[in-house]
């Protein structure tokens, strides 16, 4: 689907238009082979559209025909291909700004569209906040996993093998948007070299203001996945002194069963024995094995 969009520095409330003016948002989501032989005839490079239609496609910038590419990727989008993160081309023409992507991603355009107040006229400047969109989304979706870890994490020792299974998960999410953010912030540092895209000192600012936030969303993730990685390493440790508990205490029962039984394998025998005609031996030989099962017993806990 293909809907052109156009804000001016008058009128900034993006509106959408019938047909395509000087200075519009081109915004492509599922394409058509039809539609994508319509964006070839504005001047698209045809590889690298269908580079960005690849789910598995990374983050990177090129420069074609004087034509500026930028692929990122999304979070949590509904692709069937991936996860986590889904890819995103933002073509920046001669006279028009271009936003490619395998998805709808309504979720995400719809509220950028109704809170924006920008010029779509200013491509660089358009791009910039439309980056700043999906930093926001990274931000809530980084900000909701790390809320959702402490409820997890709040004793290490109630920690059961399900909550690590989501930990897991998280971890993966996580370094899914760790490879997204760390290509995109590169592309980001090439742009800001100035070769890539003419940059006002406004412009500059944009782009540098955009790439403080992806490092500090990288910064963000690389210490939850630190923590991930604590809480399993302590996980481990807990379950480890557990099992050496349980084998430690099973270890004296043993040993301390071990004197009953050398009685009751000697009185066993078909032989005499001291006291074998006494009557009450075996309540003897009972209360002796007790006392000494739990003096071994004792002695054993005791010294751990």
């Amino acid at each position: 689907m293909i809907t052109y969009l156009r804000s001016t520095q008058y009128r900034m409330t993006i509106k959408k238009r019938d047909q395509l003016q000087p200075g519009s948002w081109v915004r492509v989501e599922r394409p058509t082979d039809e539609e994508k032989a319509i964006l070839i005839g504005l001047g698209m490079d045809e590889d690298l559209m269908n580079d960005a239609l690849d789910p598995h496609e990374v983050p990177r910038v090129d420069l074609e025909n004087g034509w500026v590419y930028f692929i990122t990727r999304l979070p949590d989008t509904d692709d069937e291909f991936n996860d986590f993160t889904t890819p995103i081309l933002f073509a920046l023409g001669k006279k028009h700004i271009y936003t490619i992507s395998r998805d709808s991603l309504e979720r995400m355009w719809g509220p950028f569209i109704d809170k924006s107040k920008s010029s779509t006229t200013r491509k660089t400047q358009f791009f910039m906040f439309m980056l700043e969109a999906i930093t926001r989304q990274y931000q809530t979706r980084v900000s909701s996993i790390n809320r959702q870890m402490r409820a997890t994490t709040s004793d290490v020792h109630r920690l059961t093998s399900r909550d690590i299974r989501t930990l897991t998960e998280y971890e993966r999410k996580l370094n899914d948007y760790l490879d997204a953010l760390l290509s995109t912030n590169a592309a980001l540092e090439k742009i800001l070299g100035g070769k890539m895209l003419p940059l006002y000192e406004d412009d500059r600012d944009l782009v540098e203001d955009v790439s403080i936030e992806f490092e500090q969303l990288i910064a963000r993730c690389k210490s939850l996945l630190r923590t991930i990685t604590n809480v399993r390493d302590s996980y481990r440790a807990v379950m480890d002194t557990r099992l050496n508990e349980t084998i430690r205490l099973l270890t004296v029962i043993t040993l301390a069963l071990a004197i009953p039984t050398m009685f009751a394998g000697l009185y066993g025998m078909n032989v005499d024995l001291p006291g074998g005609g006494w009557p009450l031996t075996f309540w003897a030989i009972v209360l002796i094995s007790i006392l000494l099962a739990g003096l071994l017993g004792f002695y054993f806990l005791k010294k751990r």
